[in-house]
């Protein structure tokens, strides 16, 4: 005999009395697909004696900063604006950073396999051998390119957080993308007076703010052959970007350089920054490929 306590609670009974099964808590009553946003999973596919592994994501939602960038908002003479961070929320749809040709799109629409990135899409893993990994990693760069610099060769969005696929045997992709830089840094404005009134040189970019979180890994297996896959983050992800400006000085005497350190820096697109061979290094990552597709939906403040 069996006595329905609850919705996935039973009570089973024998002759030793009655035992409380939990094993089904919480039960797809309706038939849909209970998933965790960033899932990451392996699958195998065999093509007449080869086997081939590939990876499954799930999309997930992702909360980030943005402040725009190194682009100072314009001063309002006499005073000044500040740098802010935004807030904001995106679901993440396909990956955006992969080796060339690995992945391959799906065909779904809707439905649980809908919900896979890539609308049920699969990235090709590289040959198994001792020692090596794979690295899915959830990245932001905070950088605005208003005025289309690197449209033409860029390898992501950088306004955009972005999922990347990356083999530990690729060193150049492994170096650029997991090497943490910290928040975006800029130096403080001189106010200068003068008996003429005010003139201002704004703050001027120093460094370019970049983080990154590791969603999986996967690591090959001798023993079976497979890839074994480890779970680190599960969305909503949370990938704060901050932005650091310098103190604001004054100077009692004399006039703001012409022309001003921040039209230098913007004259030069932003060269000068401490870690500007880094920045550059994310546009050209040798056999690696952007997704031609949009890969986020905004949700907040878009």
């Amino acid at each position: 005999m069996k006595i329905q306590p609850g919705v996935g609670y039973t009570f089973d009974s024998s002759d030793k009395g009655f035992t409380l099964d939990t094993s089904d808590p919480f039960p797809n009553r309706d038939g849909s697909a209970f998933y965790q946003q960033f899932e990451c999973k392996v699958v195998a596919e065999t093509e007449g004696a080869t086997t081939k592994f590939y990876l499954k994501t799930r999309k997930g939602v992702v909360n980030y900063t943005w402040s725009k960038f190194p682009f100072f908002p314009e001063p309002l003479y006499p005073g000044e604006n500040s740098y802010e961070n935004f807030e904001r929320q995106a679901r993440i749809n396909d990956w955006a950073v992969y080796q060339n040709g690995m992945r391959t799109a799906g065909t779904a629409t809707d439905g649980p396999d809908f919900e896979w990135m890539g609308n049920n899409g699969k990235i090709e893993l590289p040959t198994g051998e001792s020692g090596v990994s794979v690295l899915v990693l959830m990245s932001k760069i905070d950088w605005w390119d208003r005025d289309g610099w690197h449209a033409a060769r860029r390898l992501i969005d950088a306004e955009m957080p972005f999922v990347s696929v990356v083999s530990s045997n690729d060193t150049t992709a492994i170096q650029t993308l997991t090497t943490q830089q910290g928040c975006s840094t800029v130096a403080g404005g001189i106010i200068y007076l003068d008996t003429g009134g005010l003139t201002f040189d704004p703050p001027y970019p120093t460094r370019i703010g970049y983080t990154f979180k590791k969603i999986a890994q996967l690591d090959w297996n001798d023993t079976t052959n497979k890839w074994d896959v480890t779970q680190y983050e599960y969305g909503p992800m949370n990938l704060p970007v901050d932005m650091v400006q310098g103190t604001v000085s004054v100077v009692n005497g004399g006039t703001a350089p012409t022309p001003s350190t921040y039209d230098l820096a913007l004259a030069s697109q932003f060269d000068f920054v401490v870690n500007h061979a880094w920045f550059e290094g994310t546009w050209a990552i040798p056999s690696y490929t952007l997704n031609a597709a949009n890969w986020w939906t905004h949700l907040v403040n878009n």
